[in-house]
């Protein structure tokens, strides 16, 4: 069976009274509505997003809200390079 998926991402530091907004659509597979959300749940994590909620519609369609991929670590400083250099 397929399913449609809406995804709509919020900020990590979003402040309660702000909104998720729309930013993808896709369809997954599934035979049951837990393969269904696996399959979400799979795609998403490729893309570095986090689920926060999913919702199941009446109509077997998705609703996933997600927080957007982590920052990725700064580098750490080199210590050979501190103080100067020879």
């Amino acid at each position: 069976m397929n399913h449609q998926v809406q995804v709509f991402e919020i900020a990590r530091d979003a402040k309660p009274d702000e909104r998720p907004r729309a930013v993808d659509r896709f369809a997954v597979s599934g035979e049951t509505n837990e393969d269904a959300r696996r399959a979400v749940v799979a795609r998403l994590a490729t893309d570095g997003r986090t689920v926060r909620s999913i919702s199941f519609l009446a109509d077997g369609g998705l609703v996933v809200v997600v927080m957007p991929p982590a920052p990725a670590p700064a580098a750490a400083p080199n210590p050979r390079r501190a103080g100067g250099g020879r």
